[in-house]
Parts: C-alpha cells; structure tokens; sequence
C-alpha cells in the first residue's frame, strides 16, 4: 500500500521557487533532471517513507535529499498520508528553516 502524498502551499511554492531558478540560471536540462529526480523521490517516500531519517523527532519530520542543493522535509501523518512540507535550497539561512 502506498501512502497519499499532500503537497503543502509551502512545499508547491519551493518547488516552483526551485525549478524557476534552475530554469532562469541552469536551463532546460538541469530543470529536466530536477523533475525526474523529484518524481523518483516521491515514489520512494509514497512507498515507504520511513525509508528516510528522521530531521526532527518531536514534531516526526523527515529529510530526503532530493539533489545535493535541495532537500525535501516531509511529515508522516498517519498510516495513509504524508505531507510535503518544502523543498528546502541549502543555500537559504538554516535558521529560516524553522519558522
């Protein structure tokens, strides 16, 4: 069985922040390559997403590395659903990355 994935406001809004950038600074390939690594990640994490560890255990946050400039922060919410919650640019202050 595999799990319903929600893609938050949050998580659509640093996809397309994502993708526009490589498209206006890398090119069609690079946003091509994107796309096709976001698709493999997703079916893993629908698949099983305890597959990846744990980013913060008191609030049950998940990371996955989607390339090595973007990592993708999920919740498990429960035994059907997972949500999105953004597709972080490691270049972005970490602190922002809690509020």
């Amino acid at each position: 069985m595999s799990y319903q994935l929600n893609w938050t406001e949050e998580s659509i809004k640093t996809f397309n922040q994502n993708t526009e950038y490589l498209a206006s600074d890398w090119g069609k390939q690079a946003v091509n390559d994107f796309l096709y690594r976001v698709d493999e990640v997703l079916e893993l994490v629908s698949l099983n997403p305890s597959l990846f560890p744990v980013h913060h255990a008191a609030s049950k946050v998940h990371r996955c590395i989607v390339n090595k400039r973007i990592i993708l922060y999920f919740k498990i919410v429960d035994d059907r659903r997972v949500d999105l919650l953004t597709f972080w640019n490691t270049y972005r202050d970490p602190n922002q990355l809690l509020k």
